[in-house]
């Protein structure tokens, strides 16, 4: 019996979260992102270590922290960017998306918060 308001919680959580998502996400565009995010420096924290990261014009990525720094190359996918890290400790290649949230906040298809340096 004690089940029963855990699954229900859980349950109107789930659906909850799901509607949400779905009514809210509104993805960059490829034109978009060009406009918005290439060639502008965006600020990720990653397991609390601040993270500087730039998709340059030329097709270059690059990601800067105190205790590291990656380097690649990238390129547009059909509603994204997909990036191949080829230095630094997340070598291969990613393709995520891009959500805005306003106020020069993103938030990527893995879940990360990117805020646009000024």
């Amino acid at each position: 019996m004690t089940r029963l308001p855990w699954l229900l919680l859980f349950s109107a959580i789930w659906l909850g979260a799901a509607s949400t998502s779905s009514a809210a996400a509104e993805i960059l565009t490829p034109q978009q992102i060009s406009q918005q995010i290439v060639g502008r420096t965006l600020t990720a924290s990653r397991m609390g270590i601040r993270v500087d990261m730039i998709y340059a014009s030329d097709g270059t990525v690059s990601m800067k922290s105190l205790l590291m720094s990656g380097s690649g190359s990238w390129s547009y996918s059909a509603d994204g960017i997909c990036m191949v890290m080829i230095s630094g400790p997340r070598r291969g290649e990613t393709c995520v998306t891009f959500e805005p949230l306003g106020g020069g906040k993103y938030v990527n298809s893995e879940g990360i918060t990117l805020t646009l340096r000024k």
